[in-house]
């Protein structure tokens, strides 16, 4: 891995990568400031494809924009999920009469954006639009991963190019729902590793010590499932292809072959790989294939969805006669017309050009390619119910616990080195930064917490980005209702302690409602159902944040059950506790001091 870069800050990087790709390609749009690449020769006509996830897996997803493949894609930061308004953006802005798919990985920060993208693009009215959660990684084991099933590697790429080609045929939107989700099931991929990659101005990101190599990483730089010493070339494939085709492994045979299957393999380099090398590693593949009595009928190789600049591979295949018997209207001939069909994608092989460019879209100006939006006016209520507090109290201790946030970055981002993508500390920095700024605009003057925590919500929503992010914008909007609907009941209820931990319990409950995660999950969660619960048991907000603390201190002998963590191999020493889990316990520590000087 280096960690040298011609642009050393990553918060740029993405927006003048964006603006690159589209220029170069000029049947692309871009709306910079949502960061959202979409097609500039939209059919109405056809099934929208939408898929998307965090930068730095280039050229997937952006890269595979175009008339036979996405519709659109959107932009997160680094390894972040982008926000429920991008995905928003973006099924406004490829519109479709049949429907709209939003394609995605099976992460926790995509799950949920997209997720609620997908319930508020329903309650505006639209009747089609359904997720196809994509996992195909067979390195963690079931038991593992019980909770969030198998996470995402190179494999989504093939369910977008199928459904692409799928919708550009009218293929029907149910057909196209059900084709893709069984397209998932019936992928295996196992990606392996010879070091980390680096992200441009993120310190603390570490090696694969020399003569190592890692087995069953994650998209976004997480410790593999197996850190051995580097094999020879050919017992190196041999594990990987273990790994994705034994089927006496009940942990991991996530995908059934049997003899004579019509397999596609997909050969993903990782972001760091030499194309020399990369050829060399398709070779042993398919003579370690053919000694198994596999001759793969179609085989891809190149970048499809890569980690940075990792030095490493994926190996993926997909099952056609699993896939044609889980879907009678296509057999495996039609399902390899469809991988074949043409297409004017950026980064998919062998047939960008095959449609000739549009009349309309040739000689224009670079700035015509980029879209500008009007600014979104913040459409927050400010009518209804309200309930007032000491204006005074709740801004100081919004402005230490953001204070202390900030101050407790650098810690957060080492903790989530180790344990994650290392981008906890940056995401907990942006939120802290944007409540301080809007402390500055006068949040919180009078006094209404209604009105408070609605205008928190969009503020955390628009800023932090990420699952963490998602988990407290969805658990403020809980806080919101709850308080509204207790002020309803009783325009004379007092506040506090003892009312405020049962709000905070009943904004709990619509948080499960969009999470698994519980307490003992080693996440965000061990911090703050103990917080609530005590403050509604006791009215003491001493012992609450007490109690807070030690949930959050202790997260570091739990085994995660839900997050990219579940993803981490054992770790040599001690665990570090979970950053959510910490930053909200920073978050209490800093409303106690407020409200006990």
């Amino acid at each position: 891995m280096t960690d040298r870069h011609i642009f050393p800050d990553h918060t740029t990087l993405v927006f003048r990568s964006l603006r690159g790709l589209v220029a170069s390609h000029p049947y692309l749009n871009l709306i910079p400031s949502l960061k959202v690449v979409y097609r500039a020769d939209h059919d109405p006509s056809k099934v929208s494809l939408i898929c998307g996830g965090g930068s730095g897996h280039e050229p997937g997803t952006v890269g595979h924009v175009g008339r036979g493949l996405l519709s659109a894609s959107v932009a997160g930061d680094v390894f972040a999920s982008p926000s429920a308004r991008q995905v928003g953006a973006a099924i406004k802005q490829v519109p479709s009469d049949k429907g709209t798919i939003l394609i995605i990985t099976n992460y926790t920060g995509d799950n949920l954006h997209f997720g609620l993208a997908r319930l508020m693009a329903q309650s505006a009215g639209l009747k089609n639009v359904e997720l196809v959660v994509v996992g195909d990684d067979v390195s963690v084991p079931r038991s593992r991963g019980e909770y969030v099933g198998r996470r995402c590697l190179a494999g989504i790429t093939l369910v977008c190019k199928i459904l692409g080609a799928g919708s550009e045929a009218d293929m029907a939107f149910q057909d196209l729902v059900q084709l893709g989700r069984s397209l998932s099931t019936h992928t295996a991929s196992i990606c392996a590793a010879l070091d980390h990659c680096h992200v441009p101005g993120r310190s603390g990101e570490w090696h694969i010590d020399e003569g190592k190599v890692e087995i069953g990483l994650g998209l976004h730089n997480e410790t593999g499932v197996f850190n051995i010493p580097t094999p020879a070339p050919e017992d190196f494939i041999k594990q990987l292809l273990d790994l994705l085709l034994r089927q006496d492994d009940p942990e991991r045979s996530y995908v059934k072959f049997k003899k004579d299957d019509e397999l596609v393999l997909l050969v993903n380099n990782q972001g760091g790989m030499s194309a020399l090398e990369m050829g060399a590693v398709v070779d042993e593949v398919l003579v370690q294939l053919e000694s198994r009595d596999i001759i793969p009928v179609r085989i891809l190789n190149g970048p499809f969805m890569g980690s940075m600049n990792m030095p490493g591979i994926s190996l993926s295949l997909l099952n056609l006669n699993n896939v044609s018997a889980d879907c009678p209207f296509v057999s495996t001939d039609r399902l390899l017309e469809l991988l074949d069909a043409p297409h004017n994608s950026v980064a998919w092989p062998a047939t960008s050009q095959i449609y000739p460019l549009p009349e309309r879209l040739r000689g224009r100006k670079r700035e015509e390619q980029f879209t500008e939006v009007e600014e979104e006016r913040e459409e927050i209520e400010t009518g209804g119910a309200k309930l007032l507090a000491d204006a005074d109290k709740i801004r100081t201790a919004m402005k230490i616990a953001a204070d202390d946030v900030l101050a407790l970055e650098p810690q957060l981002t080492r903790w989530d080195t180790i344990v994650g993508d290392g981008d906890c500390g940056e995401t907990c920095a942006l939120g802290a930064k944007a409540v301080l700024a809007s402390l500055k605009k006068g949040l919180g003057a009078d006094g209404d917490l209604v009105q408070l925590f609605r205008v928190l919500t969009q503020v955390i929503d628009d800023s932090m980005g990420g699952t963490l992010g998602a988990i407290f914008s969805i658990f403020l909007a809980g806080l919101t209702t709850s308080i509204i609907k207790a002020v309803e009941a009783n325009p004379q209820v007092e506040v506090n302690p003892q009312f405020f931990g049962k709000m905070l319990e009943e904004a709990l409950d619509i948080l499960k409602q969009r999470t698994a995660a519980r307490k003992g999950h080693r996440t965000v969660m061990d911090a703050l159902i103990p917080f609530a619960d005590t403050l509604a048991e006791t009215g003491d907000l001493s012992k609450a944040a007490e109690e807070c603390k030690k949930g959050g201190e202790g997260t570091v002998t739990l085994q995660a059950k839900l997050g990219r963590a579940s993803y981490v191999g054992q770790l040599d020493g001690e665990m570090p506790p979970d950053p959510g889990a910490m930053a909200f316990v920073a978050v209490a520590q800093g409303i106690l001091k407020a409200y006990s000087s």
